[in-house]
Protein backbone atom coordinates (compact mmCIF):
# COMPACT_ATOMS: atom_id res chain seq x y z
CA UNK A 1 0.00 0.00 0.00
CA UNK A 2 0.92 3.32 -0.53
CA UNK A 3 1.80 5.44 2.27
CA UNK A 4 -0.56 8.15 3.29
CA UNK A 5 -2.99 7.82 0.73
CA UNK A 6 -6.28 9.01 0.99
CA UNK A 7 -8.64 8.20 -1.73
CA UNK A 8 -11.55 5.86 -1.57
CA UNK A 9 -11.32 1.98 -2.43
CA UNK A 10 -14.02 -0.11 -4.00
CA UNK A 11 -14.22 -3.59 -4.55
CA UNK A 12 -16.45 -4.13 -7.43
CA UNK A 13 -17.82 -7.90 -7.42
CA UNK A 14 -21.12 -10.04 -8.20
CA UNK A 15 -23.91 -9.51 -6.10
CA UNK A 16 -23.66 -13.06 -5.09
CA UNK A 17 -20.32 -12.53 -3.89
CA UNK A 18 -20.81 -9.63 -1.18
CA UNK A 19 -20.24 -11.72 1.62
CA UNK A 20 -17.02 -12.96 0.80
CA UNK A 21 -16.24 -9.59 -0.25
CA UNK A 22 -17.07 -8.30 3.21
CA UNK A 23 -15.51 -11.23 4.62
CA UNK A 24 -11.80 -11.17 3.37
CA UNK A 25 -11.68 -7.07 3.91
CA UNK A 26 -12.39 -7.55 7.59
CA UNK A 27 -9.75 -10.28 8.11
CA UNK A 28 -7.33 -9.76 10.86
CA UNK A 29 -4.41 -8.92 8.75
CA UNK A 30 -6.53 -6.18 7.11
CA UNK A 31 -7.88 -4.98 10.75
CA UNK A 32 -4.34 -3.83 11.81
CA UNK A 33 -4.08 -1.31 8.95
CA UNK A 34 -4.22 1.94 10.10
CA UNK A 35 -7.69 3.11 9.21
CA UNK A 36 -8.43 -0.76 8.73
CA UNK A 37 -9.32 -1.67 5.17
CA UNK A 38 -13.18 -2.32 6.08
CA UNK A 39 -13.25 1.35 6.41
CA UNK A 40 -11.49 2.09 3.53
CA UNK A 41 -13.08 -0.20 1.11
CA UNK A 42 -16.57 0.05 0.15
CA UNK A 43 -18.46 -2.78 -1.81
CA UNK A 44 -20.34 -1.92 -5.28
CA UNK A 45 -22.12 -5.22 -6.26
CA UNK A 46 -21.69 -5.06 -10.66
CA UNK A 47 -24.90 -5.59 -11.61
CA UNK A 48 -26.48 -2.68 -9.80
CA UNK A 49 -23.21 -0.57 -10.98
CA UNK A 50 -24.09 -1.40 -14.82
CA UNK A 51 -27.46 -0.65 -13.76
CA UNK A 52 -26.65 2.28 -12.63
CA UNK A 53 -24.34 3.46 -15.89
CA UNK A 54 -26.56 2.09 -18.32
CA UNK A 55 -29.61 4.38 -16.78
CA UNK A 56 -26.73 7.73 -16.48
CA UNK A 57 -25.08 6.58 -20.24
CA UNK A 58 -26.36 10.13 -22.13
CA UNK A 59 -24.71 12.18 -18.99
CA UNK A 60 -21.72 9.77 -17.63
CA UNK A 61 -18.89 12.15 -18.80
CA UNK A 62 -20.49 15.10 -16.61
CA UNK A 63 -21.24 12.52 -13.44
CA UNK A 64 -19.40 13.64 -10.16
CA UNK A 65 -17.32 10.78 -8.54
CA UNK A 66 -20.18 11.05 -5.83
CA UNK A 67 -22.08 8.90 -8.13
CA UNK A 68 -19.93 5.87 -6.80
CA UNK A 69 -20.85 6.59 -3.45
CA UNK A 70 -24.41 6.60 -4.08
CA UNK A 71 -24.03 2.76 -5.51
CA UNK A 72 -21.04 1.67 -2.68
CA UNK A 73 -21.70 -0.18 0.38
CA UNK A 74 -19.75 -0.32 3.88
CA UNK A 75 -17.63 -3.27 4.13
CA UNK A 76 -17.78 -2.09 8.30
CA UNK A 77 -19.09 -5.18 9.85
CA UNK A 78 -21.59 -2.90 12.52
CA UNK A 79 -22.63 -1.30 9.27
CA UNK A 80 -24.25 -4.43 7.88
Amino acid sequence: MQPNIDVPLYIVAPGERRNKVVTEINRPVFARFDPPMSEMCAYIPFEELREKVKAAAQFVEYLKPDFIDAVAESCVLGDI
